[in-house]
């Protein structure tokens, strides 16, 4: 794989499809409850405890303005994100996780000025997945011969620039004075 190329697992937020870089990905867990902390944003669900680990929780939904329901497709992806104080571990809410593609960075649209639904900031680039390509090996590539029609549009996030706010160290910080110690 040339360095231009990267893996991103891809995901469902509404009738939009989104990926983050693969090897920022811990894990993908199913939906529950996290404890709230007080006077932080509605799209800061709160935190859960995560093998020792504080671990705030960020419904991408409502930080993109998008509709949100928990049910049993919703899913919380944890992955690692660098922000100014070093690396963090995320939660990240999602309608609903798709499959790992491959993207060659080279090829990335910019995104355009007016998207209603992702600030443009939070954009690494936009792609399109060409239908068909490549399932055998375990994930899809783009190529030039496809059908239109069955291409899907893909917002590249960029989840540093996500985490780079301050916020997450804030709920870092402040869950630390609100968890319980120990494992229970």
């Amino acid at each position: 794989m040339s360095d231009s190329k990267k893996e991103f697992l891809t995901f469902v937020i509404g009738t939009e499809e989104f990926a983050v870089e693969i090897l920022r990905v811990q894990e993908i867990r199913g939906w529950e409850q996290p404890n709230p902390l007080p006077s932080v944003p509605p799209y800061i669900k709160g935190v859960v405890d995560l093998r020792g680990i504080i671990v705030p929780i960020i419904d991408l939904r409502e930080k993109f303005s998008l509709k949100t329901s928990y049910d049993n497709t919703t899913v919380v992806i944890v992955v690692h994100v660098f922000t100014s104080q070093g690396e963090r571990v995320v939660g990240l809410v999602v309608d609903a996780v798709s499959d790992v593609h491959l993207f060659d960075m080279k090829d990335l649209q910019p995104p355009p000025d007016i998207s209603s639904s992702l600030q443009s900031q939070y954009v690494l680039g936009l792609s399109t997945i060409k239908e068909g390509q490549g399932q055998g090996a375990g994930y899809q590539t783009q190529s030039a011969e496809s059908n239109p029609k069955q291409d899907r549009m893909v917002i590249l996030v960029d989840i540093d620039k996500l985490a780079s706010e301050g916020l997450i160290d804030d709920v870092v910080n402040q869950a630390q004075g609100h968890m319980p110690t120990g494992n229970g």
